[in-house]
């Protein structure tokens, strides 16, 4: 397991207050501990490895381990971070991003601005939107490949998730809806979102002990919510 060897500065964005840290394996993360609850941990690894299997562009992620002492006379970073001897969800630092704005929305390439909502649709994840002014899209282009990074999905796998009330919210819900969608879409979607739920088992199992331990039960119900697209409720909503 890669380890926290240098903590640098608390990042400018993000609610959970990431810290930006250097790691054993001399890469930049931005790092996410107790402040984001164990459930929040598991959120982040689970569906960094889901959007990555479905194709969007998710940050290179790891577990870490943060020791005590990195934290010892750093009280602004341990009153986010706990006390250490911890083990935290790292994202590498993606050089080079521009926060995504109201101003680039329009721009957003079709395909990819579908693939998004559907995802977020999938894992319950209320935590990307855009309005006429601002926003919290969790969303940056990366300026050297003009590509999207997709990032933060903490807030994922509400049982309180409302679609009715979430969708017209989302950076992507323009695009979604700008047609009139049918069951093709289904049979588009349905093979990618297979393949990244049959990898998860695998996946899952390589979730660091304390994070399982701590929240015994919560990985079935992530399969649980992520199977329901095998159900025609599932579809019937985003027609």
């Amino acid at each position: 397991m890669l380890e926290v060897e240098e903590l640098q500065e608390k990042a400018t964005q993000g609610r959970t207050e990431p810290w930006l840290c250097r790691l054993s394996d001399d890469q930049l993360y931005y790092i996410k501990g107790p402040q984001a609850t164990t459930k929040g941990l598991i959120n982040e690894a689970v569906c960094a490895f889901l959007g990555r299997a479905f194709g969007l562009n998710v940050p290179a992620h790891y577990p870490a381990y943060l020791p005590a002492q990195m934290l010892t006379y750093n009280e602004a970073a341990r009153q986010i971070l706990g006390d250490g001897n911890s083990v935290v969800f790292a994202s590498r630092q993606v050089k080079g991003m521009i926060e995504f704005s109201p101003s680039l929305q329009q721009s957003l390439p079709i395909q990819f601005a579908k693939d998004l909502f559907l995802f977020d649709y999938w894992i319950k994840n209320e935590d990307r939107t855009m309005g006429q002014t601002s926003g919290n899209p969790n969303l940056f282009l990366d300026g050297r490949s003009n590509s999207y990074v997709v990032v933060d999905h903490n807030l994922a796998f509400d049982p309180n998730y409302n679609f009715a009330q979430n969708a017209p919210l989302h950076l992507s819900y323009p695009f979604w809806f700008n047609q009139q969608q049918d069951q093709l879409w289904r049979e588009y979607y349905s093979p990618k979102l297979e393949i990244a739920l049959e990898g998860l088992a695998q996946y899952a199992a390589s979730l660091p002990e304390e994070w399982l331990a701590a929240e015994p039960d919560y990985l079935a119900h992530i399969s649980a919510t992520l199977a329901l697209f095998r159900t025609d409720n599932f579809w019937e909503a985003l027609i």
